[in-house]
């Protein structure tokens, strides 16, 4: 039993004086390594990056009172021909995956999310990519937590075992966008209900780091409220991982890199900007996605076009 430090103590000491020195010297290395307390590193899986990708648009969706900057071709998401450029520029770039806002299974006419999300999957397949689904909380498909239990319940009988959907170990991944609309008791229930094992990853976005007692891991959504996206990528790592000590277990932190913000057009309270600084915002958040070890990046965002983030 190789982790039993004990055994390997005896053994070392009953060998030690008959031993050479460049034995001895491998002998003490063999007890210092065992007594290292093992952290397991299957459970964090690859160094991935992926990028939220949205696919509720058409060519009204773009122009100068309505997005900042404009597409080269305004265009409608349900269309297969434009995810697949989307998916080959992705792949270009180096990205791994698209984690897609998704509003549940149900909606018909009224939710593209459903439709495009199958043809994304099906359109990753063909081209050695992969897509996973940001799980919209405050959807308007999702009324009650009955709904969001159907929803995942559906998802991950069928989406998840998609041979395109995002696995890590073995496991789909599902990111959660505004999951503080449930507390974590209530999240409790529902995972316990739809995922009581865990046999898939749950990604919670936020800066409260309670909800890491049901989910397996954080991300920010967004970090462009910070004038330093390397320094916030860099604390927010830490904080996770402490969590993680105080938790007893494993968990996951995704960087978050974004080229900037401007959501000005939506005149909603709080819009601002952040000035993209011909690319040094990106490039200063990528590097703290680096320094702070993260075992993701993920990009805010692909195509989110409104608010100004988008790197398409």
């Amino acid at each position: 039993r190789p982790h039993d430090s004990k055994a390997i103590a005896r053994c070392t000491f009953l060998w030690y004086n008959r031993a050479s020195m460049k034995t001895r010297i491998l002998l003490i290395l063999i007890v210092v390594f065992s007594l290292i307390p093992f952290r397991s590193t299957a459970a964090q899986g690859e160094h991935l990056v992926l990028a939220f990708y949205y696919a509720w648009f058409s060519p009204s969706s773009f122009g100068s009172t309505k997005t900042s900057d404009q597409p080269i071709t305004p265009y409608t998401s349900s269309d297969r021909l434009t995810i697949e450029r989307h998916v080959a520029e992705a792949r270009q770039a180096g990205i791994d995956a698209f984690v897609q806002s998704w509003y549940g299974p149900d909606g018909g006419v009224n939710n593209q999310t459903e439709s495009n999300f199958s043809t994304l999957l099906d359109v990753a397949l063909a081209n050695n990519f992969k897509a996973a689904v940001d799980f919209e909380t405050s959807g308007p498909f999702f009324k009650s937590t009955t709904d969001v239990k159907k929803a995942l319940t559906s998802l991950l009988a069928t989406h998840a075992r998609h041979p395109a959907y995002l696995n890590v170990n073995g496991k789909p991944v599902i990111f959660f966008w505004q999951n503080n609309r449930y507390t974590v008791e209530t999240w409790t229930d529902i995972r316990n209900a739809v995922d009581p094992y865990h046999n898939s990853i749950w990604m919670a976005e936020g800066t409260n780091l309670d909800y890491l007692r049901v989910f397996d891991g954080l991300h920010l959504y967004t970090i462009a409220w910070s004038a330093d996206p390397r320094a916030t990528n860099v604390t927010w790592g830490q904080r996770v991982r402490e969590k993680a000590i105080e938790l007893g277990s494993f968990k996951y932190f995704v960087g978050t890199a974004m080229a900037g913000w401007n959501d000005q057009l939506l005149h909603r309270s709080g819009s601002f900007v952040r000035d993209r600084a011909t690319g040094d915002y990106f490039r200063s958040s990528f590097t703290g996605v680096t320094q702070s070890n993260a075992d993701w990046a993920i990009i805010t965002s692909f195509n989110e076009w409104p608010e100004g983030t988008q790197i398409e």
